[in-house]
């Protein structure tokens, strides 16, 4: 159990971008599709979490090659159109749910296969019966206990034969059960999959249908709710797919207004209507409570909550936000009622007893109470009555520690809540016991949260060539949700249209000429993980590779030092840091090489990188770039307009022996400082 985390109330508005993680649900079925397809498939903007971690380990004990790159976000899977190499294999899925669902009829298509299968805990307690029961009853396999009695749970030992057939399945409990069938049905012609009863969260099962077609074997769903493959066979491996970010995490982004204040600015990436995702669902929610949202262009910027409202709302559907709602019900202006959430009460814990549970700890009505759902696992839904007054008087004494149950969604939704400040002084008034739960799906989200606490920080970076600029201002704007802006690049984009104009550094006269005559403008724009602004000129965005031809390599140097040039951008540079507040980022980051001593020399800060020049010239042979590192330094530091030094103030920091993210953290540190309520 990781240290108890005491949460610190926001004092400003949260502002900026959420860095909001890859879907889990979206992940796990797409390892599984891809494992199924014939080919290899590139998983981009993939999760790295402890579920999904499983799901891979998993993967690679039945024999499949997997490589993952979790810096890029991406799993690289050499699928085998339906064959799992390895006959047997013993599996731990932890308390993983959709690994242990998924990986059961997947391994259901081994011939004569054996593995034995065992989870937590927690997990021997969620549902499996009606999974195993459909499998079995179709005669595709076998799952008995380890005294050789049929298993309805973990542990079982799986005997498969690889032939599926009729298959009927109660999915009540979990469209897990469901959805795990749907995506092996296309490996057995002659297969189908029945429904006894209903369903819950139908957009879940909607997603794996969609997935399957996208991998090429779309499904047929009949009126009497049973599902069939018109064109069974092995799923076509995509080359490339795309996991979309997680909306059950974004939910957290969405409701951390609320509780921060009506300046709020929270930009969620990725997030909207014709995505795979019901959970996204969640923001009607939030809308009808009061939220004020603002979707654009796949994009959702969350501005305030000028109240949270009270109401009465099904979450049958998107059921893994409700908590999120639970929480800062506690500040409504009246009660919230929570339906439709019966089968959260078998899933990481019984969700809605530990919600119930630690509402009452902080001294919260709710009906039924805790004693009541301890008494009848029937019930289903979950009514909070709010009262500030009675949450300082709780935690008038000091901060109440939350049981989390080893629920990742319990620790978040409960982080969000703990961001309000409850007394107005910033004094931490909840403590989230074992925080590192949130591992399961989203292993960073208390540094996401914290990414997102204002002041606005402006953070420039200066530095000789091939000192390392671009890859760490990227990887800061990445984590700490900065606009990046290269100057560099905005040097190199002018270049590029000077010379296309005709003009040359040797005839400053052609060079002014020309500038009159350009219109300049802005695009954010992903670039390596980061959201970058990037010039426009005449609103065109030029390729990254027309920036770095030949003559616009020689030439960049000569072009920069003119004062007609660097006056030209310099407002323009400037302006940046509107764009970035404008749009909703935590603040910009900056690099170049007179940032901190021209364009921002009050920026909040200032940093200066040094190499020493044999590793700075490896680099940029590593680049395929062929610069003398040390003549364009020369160059850019005897110029007489803004010539490259270290700003006043500025760290310096060498890392000719440091690795990037040693570099990253140490300027984290600096910029946590500075983003301190002043």
């Amino acid at each position: 159990m990781s240290p108890t985390l005491f949460i610190r109330p926001f004092q400003t508005p949260a502002r900026g971008v959420a860095q909001v993680p890859g879907s889990k649900s979206i992940t796990n079925r797409a390892l599984i599709l891809a494992a199924l397809a014939d080919g290899v498939t590139l998983l981009t903007g993939a999760l790295f979490s402890r579920d999904t971690r499983i799901l891979v380990a998993a993967l690679q004990a039945l024999g499949f090659e997997i490589s993952a790159d979790e810096a890029a976000g991406t799993i690289r899977v050499a699928g085998l159109g339906g064959r799992i190499p390895n006959a047997r294999a013993k599996i731990h899925v932890g308390n993983a749910g959709t690994a242990a669902r998924f990986l059961t009829a997947f391994l259901a298509l081994a011939p004569d296969g054996c593995y034995e299968l065992d989870g937590d805990e927690a997990m021997r307690a969620r549902p499996m019966r009606g999974l195993l029961e459909a499998l079995t009853a179709s005669g595709c396999c076998r799952a008995l206990q380890p005294d050789g009695m049929p298993a309805s749970g973990f542990p079982f030992t799986l005997h498969t034969t690889g032939k599926l057939g009729p298959l009927e399945v109660d999915a009540s409990a979990s469209s897990q059960l469901l959805s795990a069938l749907l995506m092996v049905l296309p490996l057995s012609a002659g297969a189908s999959v029945g429904m006894k009863g209903s369903t819950v969260s139908e957009p879940f099962v909607e997603m794996t249908a969609r997935m399957c077609e996208q991998f090429g074997r779309p499904l047929t769903r009949l009126a009497e709710g049973s599902w069939s493959c018109p064109a069974p066979g092995a799923y076509l491996a995509p080359s490339t797919y795309a996991i979309e970010p997680d909306a059950t995490a974004a939910s957290y982004f969405i409701a951390l207004p609320a509780v921060t204040g009506y300046r709020a600015s929270v930009r969620i990436e990725g997030y909207g209507d014709g995505g795979l995702q019901g959970d996204t669902a969640f923001a009607k929610v939030a809308a009808a409570c009061g939220a004020v949202l603002k979707p654009a262009n796949g994009t959702l910027v969350v501005e305030s909550w000028p109240a949270v409202r009270g109401g009465d709302f099904d979450f049958n559907a998107f059921s893994d936000t409700f908590l999120t709602l639970a929480t800062i019900a506690t500040l409504a202006d009246g009660p919230v009622k929570i339906r439709g959430i019966a089968h959260t009460r078998k899933q990481e814990t019984d969700r809605v007893l530990a919600m119930a549970t630690e509402l009452e700890r902080l001294g919260i009505k709710v009906a039924p109470s805790a004693a009541e759902l301890r008494a009848d696992e029937t019930l289903s839904s979950l009514t909070i009555f709010p009262s500030k007054s009675t949450l300082r008087r709780v935690a008038a004494d000091g901060p109440v520690t939350i049981r989390t149950y080893e629920d990742h969604r319990m620790a978040m939704s409960f982080g969000v809540l703990g961001s309000f400040d409850l007394f107005g002084d910033g004094r931490p008034w909840i403590a989230i016991e074992d925080p590192a739960c949130t591992g399961k799906t989203f292993p960073h989200f208390f540094m996401a949260l914290e990414a997102l606490r204002t002041n606005f920080i402006r953070v420039s970076v200066d530095g000789g060539a091939a000192s390392g600029k671009s890859s760490t201002s990227r990887r800061l704007a990445q984590l700490h949700g900065l606009l990046h802006v290269d100057t560099g690049a905005h040097y190199r984009s002018l270049t590029r249209a000077l010379l296309l104009a005709g003009a040359t550094a040797d005839d400053p006269a052609s060079v002014k000429a020309a500038l009159g005559k350009l219109r300049i403008g802005s695009r954010v724009v992903a670039r390596q993980g980061a959201r970058s602004s990037a010039l426009t000129l005449d609103g065109i965005l030029p390729d990254d590779a027309d920036l770095r031809t030949p003559d616009v390599n020689a030439a960049v140097s000569k072009m920069a030092a003119l004062p007609a040039v660097r006056t030209f951008l310099l407002e323009y540079q400037r302006s940046q840091v509107k764009l970035a507040s404008d749009q909703g980022f935590a603040g910009v980051v900056m690099e170049g090489r007179d940032i901190g001593s021209v364009v921002l020399p009050d920026a909040e800060v200032r940093i200066f990188l040094e190499a020493d020049a044999e590793a700075r010239a490896q680099r940029r042979a590593a680049e395929g770039q062929s610069d003398q590192v040390t003549q364009r330094d020369h160059l850019d530091a005897t110029r007489k307009t803004a010539p490259m030094i270290c700003p006043t103030g500025a760290h310096r920091l060498d890392n000719t022996h440091k690795t990037l993210e040693e570099v990253v953290v140490e300027i984290g540190e600096i910029i946590k400082v500075a983003a301190l309520p002043r």
